[in-house]
């Protein structure tokens, strides 16, 4: 079960990487990662990019071992990993994006900040399904 968590972990991590850098490239060089400074409350002028960049790694280290907890109790199945980690992506945006963001902090959330939030954080599910499973393949 260890072992599992570690690579849930591991693989959280570096979907979370990728997912910043996403962040990273679009709109300036790390300008957007205000917003996810802001999802809870700790955006600032000079800090606010790193803020963004380490909660997402830190929120993605976090989704991994959630999604290894679900997942790794499964036979490895591409399909199944990758509509997991697609769920899990969308549980993090409504947790932390929908419920924190604009219900605690009143950060707006139009139709255009809906999909800039959104579609990194599915697509951080999709890294996290394809990578956990990579891993639990080569290692069965």
């Amino acid at each position: 079960m260890m072992r599992t968590i570690r690579q849930g972990l591991l693989a959280g991590l570096l979907a979370g990487l990728l997912t910043a850098l996403l962040f990273v490239v679009d709109y300036g060089p790390g300008n957007s990662l205000h917003w996810v400074a802001r999802w809870l409350g700790l955006d600032s002028q000079g800090a606010g990019k790193l803020v963004g960049f380490l909660l997402i790694l830190f929120l993605g280290g976090v989704f991994g071992i959630l999604f290894s907890m679900v997942a790794g109790r499964w036979q490895p199945a591409l399909g199944r990993w990758l509509l997991t980690g697609l769920v899990a992506g969308a549980i993090w945006w409504v947790l932390v994006v929908l419920l924190i963001g604009t219900g605690i902090n009143h950060v707006g959330l139009s139709f255009g900040s809906v999909l800039f939030s959104i579609v990194p954080l599915l697509v951080y599910g999709l890294l996290l399904g394809s990578i956990s499973f990579q891993w639990r393949w080569q290692n069965a």
